[in-house]
């Protein structure tokens, strides 16, 4: 009986995990000071891929205050993450895989996305992550 609740949790709790792994089209944007730019779906992919892929993440080394940061967003939500122009420091997503406040290099196919966005500033201060 045992093994037919366990199997029957699976199929729950499985297709749920990979719908979670997911974005939308124009849900996944990365915003700078004042303004979103939405992700084309293969961009979205990619971020999916780094934040829930099977590849190990390389850690990267954690920008000085001040740095240029921006932030990867979900409509009417928080940010999932912050994002230099070639690394990332996820909050709160998947945290098994990220360490807390720990920065990770992003892949070649993922730079330039900051491009043409204004900015924010790296504080001192850095919302918990993971």
């Amino acid at each position: 009986m045992r093994f037919v609740v366990a199997l029957a949790a699976i199929a729950i709790v499985l297709p749920l995990a990979a719908w979670a792994k997911e974005f939308p089209p124009g849900d996944l944007r990365i915003c700078g000071a004042k303004h979103c730019r939405i992700l084309t779906p293969a961009q979205s992919n990619a971020f999916s891929a780094v934040l829930w892929g099977d590849s190990q993440v390389v850690r990267a080394p954690t920008p000085r205050v001040g740095s240029a940061v921006l932030q990867l967003r979900y409509p009417n939500g928080p940010a999932g993450a912050i994002i230099t122009p070639r690394s990332i420091r996820v909050a709160g997503l998947n945290c098994g895989r990220f360490e807390r406040g720990k920065w990770y290099r992003l892949p070649k196919n993922l730079r330039g996305l900051t491009d043409g966005l204004e900015p924010r500033r790296l504080s001192a201060f850095v919302p918990r992550s993971c």
